[in-house]
């Protein structure tokens, strides 16, 4: 789980009619917590009363679900472009795919890369891509990158399944601060640095890559999975900058701390 220290309980938003408007007028106010708002609703008589008790009932089930790590409670109550903020409830997974083409009918998936914060887990097709099948379902929280578009559906119909992890895709996430194009574009405008071995390879590169590994080369199967390996630990790194941004933009310099 990631460390991002009470993201989830600074908002009102997951209330139903509550808007980031009034939430920041509730910030404004000191109210920036949940128990805040439990000490400090007395104090609150300028509000309207209908919004400070639509927060009122509905704050003790959020304290006992986020106690209980319901990370399904929150995903329900929030609008999927606050799901961020769930990173703190759930095993997160950064998920990123090799395959020989763009349409999921008639291509294949060559190599599955899973990364779990600590270690890289690859899956290779004809040797252990299957195994990516039952991974996948240890997380509650994947993190791609275009992978709305591309990688997730592309592995529910290779493996005939469907996934019901919170999906976060950087993609969208990082073009909320301008940062757009491609993922290594994004990469190299934050000055993430690739791995000199497998820098300038891309999506077409590791099409060829695995067809030279088809006709013998081991070489070739190295490069493009420390090519995949790349993509699955930067997202990692996107994910950690645009959380930083996040809460530097919502709450101020001031109040932000260090990531882990």
């Amino acid at each position: 789980m990631y460390k991002v220290e009470l993201m989830l309980e600074k908002t009102f938003c997951h209330v139903k009619g509550i808007t980031a408007h009034f939430e920041r007028l509730l910030w404004e106010r000191g109210v920036e917590h949940w128990d805040d708002f439990l000490e400090k609703e007395s104090q609150l008589s300028e509000l309207p009363r209908k919004m400070l008790d639509k927060i009122k009932d509905e704050l003790p089930a959020s304290k006992k679900a986020f106690q209980q790590k319901n990370l399904r409670y929150f995903q329900n109550m929030l609008h999927p472009k606050e799901h961020w903020r769930l990173v703190e409830l759930g095993k997160v997974g950064f998920v990123d795919i090799e395959t020989t083409g763009l349409c999921r009918g008639s291509d294949e998936i060559t190599v599955i890369g899973i990364f779990d914060g600590k270690s890289s887990h690859l899956y290779v097709n004809g040797k252990n891509l299957l195994d990516a099948k039952a991974k996948l379902k240890e997380f509650d929280i994947v993190v791609t990158f275009n992978g709305k578009q591309f990688d997730i559906p592309f592995i529910e119909y290779r493996f005939s399944c469907s996934y019901d992890f919170v999906h976060l895709d950087l993609r969208y996430l990082l073009k909320e601060f301008g940062l757009e194009g491609g993922l290594k574009s994004i990469e190299r405008q934050l000055g993430i640095v690739r791995d000199s071995s497998v820098e300038g390879i891309d999506g077409f590169e590791a099409v060829n890559l695995w067809y030279q590994y088809k006709r013998g080369s081991r070489e070739a199967l190295q490069k493009l999975l420390k090519y995949n390996e790349q993509d699955i630990v930067n997202l990692d790194s996107l994910l950690k900058h645009y959380l930083k941004i996040k809460k530097e933009r919502l709450f101020g310099a001031m109040m932000y701390s260090t990531i882990h």
